[in-house]
This record gives C-alpha cells, sequence and structure tokens, in this order.
C-alpha cells in the first residue's frame, strides 16, 4: 500500500522493463536552447545516457533510457519545448531532416521485446498527432514500403508535403496539413544501431560521397548492414563519410575503417579521425578490438572492470 503522498509503484516486472529512445533534434548550434530541451525532457523514470552536438550537421542526438510510461512523457514535453523555441524554416545544417524533432527511434532492451517497442512508437504517435502529422518507420511501420527513413526523406520536407496533398504518402496519425516551423514527426522502432562517422582531409565532399557510394549495403560489393551519406563539414575544413550501422554483428567497426581507408587512398585522400554518435552496444565494441588484436572470442569475462561490477564486495574483519 502506497502513503499518502506516494505515487503507486508498477510491479516488479514493468519497473524492470527499459527501452532506449533516441530523439534527434534539428539543432546543433546554440548550446542554451538544447539545455532548455533536455531540461524540457527531464522525468523521474528516464535517464539521460548520452548528448551529442554538431555544428555542421547542426543536430544534437540524445539518447535517454526508461520506462515506456516514462518516455512517453519526456518525448511529449521534449517535443512541445521544439516545436516552442525551434523553427525549421530557418535551419540550416548537413544532414537530411524533416522537422525540428526529425526522428524518434526506441529499441528495445531489459525486460521488453521488440512487439513492446513498436506498440510504444505507435502510443507515442497517437498521442502527438495534434501537434504535428507523424509517420512510422522501420518496425513499427504500417506497411514495408515506408520501413526505410530514406523513404520518408525522399526530397526533402517539400516533395513530402507534395506527396501528403497528392495523397501518395499520408501520414500514420495527424492531418496531412504542415507548420513549416515544426516539419513532421517520425517515429519507429528498431534494434541497436551504431552512428559513426570517419572525417577526410579533403574539404570537397565529393570523394567522401563516391566513397559512401561504393561502401554502402545497397552498392554493390558494399558492406553489409551499412548506410552512408558523403557530406561536407565547412567549420573544420574536413569532408566526412558519416554512417548508420544498422547491423553491427554483419560488418565490424574495425572492417568499416579499414574499407574506408582502401577506398580512400583510391581518391588520394588520407583518414583524420572516426566520431561515435550517442551509444554503441559492447559487443560492438569487443568485436573491434578482438578483430583488431587477433583474439578470437574476446568478451566481458576478459575485462577486469566487468568482474569487479559484477562481484559485490565483501567485507572482511574478526
Amino acid at each position: 500500500m502506497s502513503t499518502p503522498n506516494q505515487a503507486p509503484q508498477p510491479p516488479p516486472a514493468e519497473r524492470s522493463a527499459r527501452f532506449l529512445c533516441v530523439p534527434n533534434l534539428s539543432e546543433g548550434r546554440r548550446d542554451d536552447l538544447i539545455d532548455q530541451l533536455v531540461l524540457a525532457s527531464r522525468d523521474p523514470e528516464v535517464r539521460l545516457l548520452d548528448r551529442t552536438s554538431d555544428p555542421d550537421h547542426n543536430r544534437t542526438v540524445l539518447t535517454l533510457l526508461g520506462s515506456a510510461d516514462g518516455l512517453v512523457r519526456s518525448i511529449t514535453a521534449l517535443v512541445h519545448a521544439a516545436f516552442d523555441r525551434l523553427d525549421l524554416r530557418l535551419h540550416q545544417g548537413v544532414h537530411p531532416r524533416l522537422g525540428v524533432v526529425d526522428v524518434v527511434p526506441f529499441v528495445p532492451l531489459a525486460g521488453v521485446s521488440m512487439r513492446d517497442a513498436v506498440q510504444l512508437a505507435r502510443r507515442l504517435a497517437a498521442q502527438l498527432a495534434d501537434a504535428a502529422p507523424v509517420f512510422l518507420y522501420e518496425r513499427a511501420a504500417p506497411r514495408p514500403e515506408r520501413r526505410e527513413l530514406a523513404a520518408h526523406r525522399r526530397g526533402g520536407l517539400p516533395k513530402l508535403i507534395e506527396r501528403m496533398r497528392d495523397g501518395s504518402w499520408p501520414p500514420d496519425h495527424g492531418a496531412a496539413t504542415v507548420d513549416p516551423a515544426r516539419g513532421v514527426l517520425v517515429i519507429g522502432a528498431r534494434g541497436p544501431l551504431i552512428a559513426f562517422n570517419v572525417d577526410l582531409d579533403a574539404a570537397d565532399p565529393a570523394a567522401a560521397r563516391r566513397i559512401a557510394s561504393r561502401i554502402r549495403q545497397s552498392a554493390p560489393g558494399g558492406l553489409r548492414g551499412v548506410k552512408a551519406l558523403g557530406l561536407a563539414l565547412p567549420t573544420r575544413g574536413v569532408s566526412q563519410v558519416s554512417m548508420n550501422v544498422v547491423d553491427p554483428s554483419a560488418t565490424s567497426l574495425l572492417r568499416i575503417v579499414e574499407r574506408i581507408r582502401e577506398e580512400a587512398r583510391r581518391e588520394g585522400v588520407e583518414l583524420l579521425a572516426s566520431e561515435l554518435i550517442g551509444l554503441m552496444p559492447e559487443q560492438a565494441a569487443l568485436g573491434a578490438l578482438s578483430e583488431a588484436l587477433g583474439l578470437p572470442g574476446l568478451g566481458l569475462d576478459k575485462i577486469v572492470e566487468h568482474h569487479l561490477a559484477a562481484t559485490p564486495a565483501r567485507a572482511t574483519g574478526e
């Protein structure tokens, strides 16, 4: 029984159920605004695990961990705060986008299934339908042709508005009317994904675009589970191969870097550095390390800190 000033607690199984949510915001330059949006997303049942911003992409990626109810509250507040503070018409950045809150994927973790993540995505989409048109993607998509994020982004927001008006691509929730300051929302459910970038020492993005076109999964001889774009990063004077590794078990990060290095040599450019946006699964890190060191089967059982974290300290004394 709860006390008069204490909210009833959910059952243990529900409290242990956890999802990741990775909202992408179309603002990566104004730290004060980003701070306000992060503050709006705070909830007792949600933890902010990571915040990554980039001025050239003009984008911020948040990684949130929480319960279904907590994340619905958190993302609803975040969306409304972004609609109040951001204006897509004023946005400039190299990253494709359809809204000030561009994509909101849910990833099932402890105690939940992909089906639960799909239900959560659809629940949030229905709740936000009065605020903006909502499109569902990946596993939450109602039809196969809507699964790929690229299918929604094709031609950018102006083309999407045309498709909405002619009825060929209606939103899954909400009216087919777009506030140009807000754009649309794209909400989905997916498995773990690694957002991974490699910078090249060329300001002209032409080489990066050619490399991206050769390594992406859809290309002949491309890397499985890799989606790639070539972009310019004007503030750094470099270019970038920007990737989503949608199946980390299919192609290791080491293999991706090695392939880009091979392609860069063909283009006469050099690799400068790689970049991780948000978080990645531990097995992806261990897999790349295992491959690099020639240590097959390297696992957490070989990591000292894993044993320290897993084994509670026992008091000693007389």
